[in-house]
């Protein structure tokens, strides 16, 4: 199977929240778009998009970060989301984006590349150690509202 990475861009918004519905179901087109647009404004973040004959199966979310716990360097370029079609997991198609996003950080002079999992997605866990990452720590974030 022969796939196709490549940047997305700002034609391609629709095909990209189609993606976005799929990963976040709960969040309405507005708050997606929202999220899109902040993506295609920032300096510091782009995403990329997997074809397989010319259909989009999948994306990941690039930034370069100032800090990301775990890594030792700074800034640190970090997987911000990545997302494949069911159809398409397990075929290699998170490895082809992870492989595309560390070459852009090699390129750039980048010695670590930086990600983080929610604790209850087991899933992406386990992907993550499959695709090379080392889990450096466990965190629990905390907030507190201030009236």
């Amino acid at each position: 199977m022969d796939v196709l990475i490549r940047e997305i861009k700002k034609s391609d918004r629709d095909m990209w929240l189609g993606m976005y519905r799929k990963l976040f179901p709960d969040n309405s087109d507005d708050a997606l778009l929202a999220e899109i647009d902040r993506i295609f404004k920032s300096g510091k973040r782009s995403a990329y998009v997997a074809q397989v004959d010319e259909r989009p199966v999948g994306f990941a979310e690039y930034a370069l970060r100032d800090y990301a716990n775990g890594c030792h360097s700074q800034p640190v370029p970090f997987l911000e989301g990545i997302w494949i079609d069911a159809d398409y997991r397990g075929q290699g198609i998170a490895k082809a984006l992870v492989s595309y996003l560390e070459q852009l950080a090699r390129m750039a002079g980048f010695t670590e590349f930086g990600s983080d999992v929610e604790l209850s997605n087991y899933p992406s866990q386990l992907m993550h150690e499959r695709l090379g990452f080392q889990q450096t720590e466990k965190v629990i974030f905390y907030r507190k509202i201030l009236d």
